[in-house]
């Protein structure tokens, strides 16, 4: 009897201490995922430590969440995640089992680069599921004050480097691992801060400024002041970026954050945005140019090469694609976008529907499509909950850019990353 009411006691105790390090965990895994969401960060410090080399790769981010994950589940061995989410999850690691069967007996590929390509492209995914031991384990106003005060120095350094045309920092490391993508635009500097890339750093000024939004509608006297300087500081680092389709992703987060916030658009209207941006992204990349090309010019913003290329990679990729028998066209070819692995050194794809169609085939897409859909569908049910929340309003934002963003690059990751993010926040 004394053993039971000991058992019984301790169990608060046991539950208090099994949330405290849930919560602590949970802190330590936003961080981990802006640190990966800013790529550049890491990079950059171990430049500035170790002349110029990258000691520690990134990918030790990687390792370091599925370590939290896992001993998320052993702290919550009942975890949160939805039937549909587990459904969604058996379904793809059931393809991308045969997948593996299929590309290395048919293909010769080595279980080594199947295992890689899959990672790359699917790793969030596959982990999804477990994270979910971390459900709401960080409050709302922790994880945006974090996202705002990050915001300051990456900002400002943005804004310096454009306005000076200077890069200010190293832009490829010593031994070549880390480099900043397409930072030249015609002897002009795009701002980059401290992401890989100007377009990476696009996605974080579309979350900011969608946040920024939401939190004008919200708050009064100074902080009002402060959210509308933070929307202004966005939105003229977005310009010094040089990158068309930066403009045209920070303008639709804000136009989403606009009809959520002023016009009240939930559920059904926000899905059409989706097909709505994807219309946009296909104007962008097939009709605006025929009508503004008498204003392109090499050392222009309107300037063509970069879509010409664009044009040539989808047609020869898409073309391998559709012209190599059924069996490719349903289960693709296996191959990706990667400069690790000699077979794929030459591949650039640069579109996420073309790129998924190419590595594993119409099944695969429309397995991983259902499950991206299945994730946008959670980001508009948590704003019905809490539709006041600045964080959801700003990730819905961001998120409803993707189809847009998809079309001119390999976007997923950083969408991901920002569901993610939203999933361990605690929404007031």
């Amino acid at each position: 009897m004394r053993s039971t009411v000991t058992y019984i006691s301790n169990q608060p105790q046991a539950r208090a201490q099994e949330w405290l390090l849930s919560h602590w965990l949970g802190r330590i895994l936003i961080l981990v995922l802006l640190l990966s969401m800013i790529d550049g960060m890491m990079p950059q410090v171990e430049m500035a430590l170790f002349a110029g080399h990258v000691l520690i790769p990134t990918v030790a981010l990687k390792w370091l969440i599925i370590a939290i994950a896992a001993l998320g589940v052993l702290i919550k061995p009942r975890l949160a995640t939805t039937i549909p989410m587990i459904f969604a999850w058996i379904a793809l690691v059931t393809y991308l089992l045969f997948e593996a069967m299929n590309f290395t007996l048919t293909k010769n590929y080595s279980l080594v680069y199947v295992a890689y390509s899959f990672e790359a492209t699917l790793y969030f995914l596959l982990l999804l599921p477990l994270l979910y031991a971390f459900k709401e384990t960080v409050k709302e106003q922790q994880v945006s004050a974090v996202i705002m005060w990050l915001f300051v120095p990456l900002v400002i350094l943005g804004i310096w480097q454009g306005a000076t045309n200077h890069p200010i920092l190293p832009t490829i490391s010593v031994d070549r691992y880390f480099q900043v993508y397409s930072w030249d635009f015609y002897g002009r500097v795009r701002a980059f801060s401290l992401f890989g890339s100007a377009s990476n750093f696009g996605h974080f000024l579309a979350l900011v400024a969608a946040m920024s939004v939401a939190a004008v509608a919200q708050w009064k006297g100074r902080r009002k002041s402060l959210a509308i300087m933070g929307l202004v500081l966005a939105l003229i680092a977005t310009y010094l970026t040089l990158t068309r389709a930066t403009y045209v992703e920070v303008l639709l987060a804000v136009s989403t954050a606009t009809l959520i916030t002023f016009f009240k658009w939930r559920g059904f209207r926000l899905s059409l945005l989706w097909g709505i941006y994807a219309g946009i992204g296909l104007f962008v990349a097939f009709v605006a140019p025929a009508i503004i090309s008498g204003l392109r010019g090499t050392d222009h913003l309107l300037a063509d090469a970069s879509l010409l290329i664009r044009y040539e990679e989808w047609a020869h990729y898409g073309g391998i694609w559709l012209n190599h028998g059924i069996a490719t066209m349903l289960f693709g070819t296996g191959l990706m976008q990667s400069s690790r692995f000699a077979i794929t050194r030459q591949v650039v794809i640069d579109n996420v529907w073309l790129s998924l169609l190419f590595q594993l085939g119409l099944v695969g897409f429309i397995i991983v499509l259902a499950f991206i859909w299945r994730l946008w569908k959670i980001l508009l049910d948590g704003l019905k909950t809490h539709p006041r929340s600045i964080l959801t309003i700003g990730v819905v934002s961001a998120c409803s850019t993707f189809p847009f963003t998809s079309i001119f690059g390999i976007t997923t990751l950083d969408y991901f990353l920002l569901f993610m993010v939203w999933l361990v926040s605690r929404k007031a």
